[in-house]
């Protein structure tokens, strides 16, 4: 017993996680199965190790909600991420005209609070009165673990975690006796990379699960030059543009415009 308790004070102090807590009965930590059938339908599933629900592409099921697999965004926010508010994942109301007012909805894809005209109908729309309320109500819940993680979140960790430094807008190893939230840094920076604001800092890689990939461009800080990639526009390292890949990141480099492929 005294042996364990030591453990315990020892993995606190270092940021090691236990993982001890049972995940069994929850059909959000399941993992996804394409299923049998031809017919392949867009779906849902939540991702634990980011707390996201992402799209997924499976075999038409007769029933759901007895696995992780959903018909929809909200259905899977609702079992999976109940926290969050529905409103935060609701596109903006379109304007109308001379009645609208400046107002702030919540952008998810890129975890911004936006600043827009409509008109304010109901409490449940993606409209807030000002940048604290959206940032409150929606930011700060729906990408909690990377800026409020806590010792739940470590209980599904074995091992080293890591967490999101707001501060220095990277991810780091958590050596101070805090709960990480994530289990490697490669997942920190898939759901905490839209909050950097200097994207040629980021490792190349797909942040959320691209539907269609495309040949865009991303800055590698190894070699100083920007690569070619297959991605999508998912608010991390990953420029539509070579050009604008080398403006950004690496506007004196005598590379400019020279790509290869990165894989």
């Amino acid at each position: 017993m005294q042996k364990e308790i030591a453990w315990t004070l020892i993995a606190a102090a270092l940021g090691i996680c236990s993982g001890q807590k049972s995940q069994e009965e929850d059909i959000c930590f399941y993992k996804p199965e394409l299923g049998q059938g031809y017919n392949i339908v867009k779906g849902w599933s939540y991702d634990p190790d980011l707390d996201k629900c992402y799209a997924f592409y499976h075999a038409s099921r007769r029933v759901y909600g007895i696995e992780n697999i959903f018909q929809n965004e909200s259905a899977c926010n609702q079992r999976c991420r109940p926290r969050v508010p529905a409103k935060c994942y609701a596109k903006p109301p379109q304007r109308k005209g001379r009645s609208d007012l400046p107002v702030v909805t919540y952008d998810p894809k890129t975890g911004k609070c936006l600043d827009i005209r409509a008109t304010q109908q109901s409490q449940s729309e993606n409209v807030f009165n000002n940048r604290g309320s959206c940032t409150k109500e929606c930011r700060d819940t729906d990408l909690r673990l990377c800026l409020n993680p806590n010792e739940n979140d470590c209980e599904y960790i074995d091992g080293q975690s890591y967490r999101y430094d707001s501060g220095k807008q990277t991810c780091e190893e958590a050596d101070d006796g805090s709960s990480g939230g994530f289990k490697s840094a490669e997942d920190c920076f898939k759901r905490c990379g839209i909050l950097v604001d200097n994207k040629c800092t980021l490792p190349i890689q797909n942040i959320t699960t691209c539907e269609e990939t495309q040949e865009r461009y991303g800055y590698n800080k190894k070699t100083g030059q920007c690569e070619e990639i297959l991605g999508c526009a998912d608010g991390g390292n990953s420029f539509e543009e070579a050009e604008k890949c080398w403006k950004d990141c690496a506007p004196t480099s005598r590379c400019k415009y020279e790509t290869r492929h990165w894989a």
